[in-house]
């Protein structure tokens, strides 16, 4: 009896031990990490291209607005066509996409914007080539950056139907001084032609010119 009492002690303390053990290892087990929220990648200044064609419309035309006809400034509309690397197929479907200052040189903003417009501001637009690849911008003229470091321009970007969205050249106007042979030496790699836009005022004195755009890729 004393032998088969001295192996149920020892067993009955072992599992009191192996239980205290267990307890210990799993207080000292490290708690779940918190789940961090991601952040938006596309509230950033230098956020991808993709994020330029995110809160676009579902539904777009041939005819971009960036300016209503209440923003103050000189009203401009540009127009063209766009066509593939031969110079002669239209890119019809492609989604383009701009933003610019307005006419203090800003890109100022609503404040509601999301993404990437938070940074592009509040005048940008979409539109959709037709199937002759023609668009049409209708804004106001921009104004350079406040301290002159520019020409005045509208940025841009192409998102072909099956294909990678790109950047473009700038629109610029052949009127401004600053568009000038400095200027156009310091666009390296031109992708659909230099962005310089002849300008008129028509009798309404809406400033409208054309841009024809050939890509390289």
């Amino acid at each position: 009896m004393g032998t088969e009492k001295h192996i149920w002690v020892s067993g009955f303390l072992l599992l009191l031990l192996g239980s205290a053990c267990e307890s210990s290892s799993s207080q000292n087990q490290p708690e779940a990490a918190t789940a961090q929220p991601v952040a938006n990648s596309c509230d950033n200044p230098d956020g991808a291209i993709e994020c330029c064609f995110l809160n676009m419309p579902q539904k777009l035309t041939s005819t971009m607005t960036i300016a209503g006809p209440k923003e103050p400034g000189e009203r401009l509309v540009i127009m063209g066509r766009i066509f593939k690397s031969d110079g002669k197929t239209p890119l019809a479907n492609a989604i383009v996409y701009a933003y610019q200052t307005d006419n203090t040189g800003h890109y100022s903003k609503k404040g509601n914007e999301t993404g990437v417009q938070k940074w592009h501001g509040r005048l940008h637009g979409w539109c959709k080539t037709d199937q002759t690849g023609a668009y049409e911008i209708h804004s106001i003229r921009p104004a350079r950056y406040p301290d002159n470091s520019m020409p005045a321009h509208i940025h841009a970007a192409i998102k072909p139907e099956n294909g990678a969205p790109f950047y473009i050249s700038d629109f610029v106007f052949k009127d401004d001084s600053l568009v000038n042979e400095k200027y156009l030496a310091s666009i390296f790699t031109p992708v659909g032609g230099t962005g310089v836009v002849e300008v008129r005022k028509s009798p309404d004195n809406t400033w409208t010119g054309k841009r024809d755009i050939t890509l390289t890729q």
